[in-house]
């Protein structure tokens, strides 16, 4: 079995869009391993994060917390026998950039923001969910957010 990480952000659950998103990897056959429900606070953004933060600095920081401090999220372990799990995954979610995004995927379908909107209004992109890119990324944060007791799943 296959695992990965993914994150249903605070615009998913404020548009009451969890159960239309989850039926996009129900379709793909990939199912729920762990699902948690978090209000998220400064730290956890800060390390889930991190890397972006430091590409972008500070005025992206901002942006983030305006964007996740305080309000609620949905992270998720998902798996598959599928050795290709974080591609599919990803080619389900769709491009980062809604506006870009293919018809048929997450960010396609149910999305509505772009990044020349939120670049012109001051804020984070609105894009529902966040995926992993990789089996280190899917390992690192999913300790991140379910803790450090990872080391039974494989990322691939």
């Amino acid at each position: 079995m296959y695992y990965s990480f993914i994150m249903l952000k605070p615009d998913a659950l404020q548009k009451h869009l969890v159960e239309d998103i989850m039926q996009y990897f129900k379709r793909e056959g990939i199912e729920i391993e762990r699902l948690g429900y978090k209000k998220v606070d400064e730290a956890l953004v800060s390390t889930h994060y991190a890397h972006v933060i430091e590409k972008y600095g500070e005025g992206f920081r901002n942006n983030l917390m305006d964007y996740f401090n305080g309000k609620d999220t949905i992270p998720m372990i998902l798996k598959s026998e599928k050795s290709s799990l974080i591609a599919d995954i990803r080619r389900i979610v769709g491009a980062t950039d809604p506006s870009k995004a293919d018809q048929g995927t997450i960010r396609g379908d149910l999305g509505d923001d772009s990044f020349e909107r939120c670049a012109n209004e001051h804020r984070s992109c609105y894009n529902l969910i966040h995926a992993s890119d990789s089996p280190e990324t899917a390992k690192e944060e999913t300790a991140v957010w379910f803790g450090q007791d990872v080391s039974k799943l494989y990322f691939g």
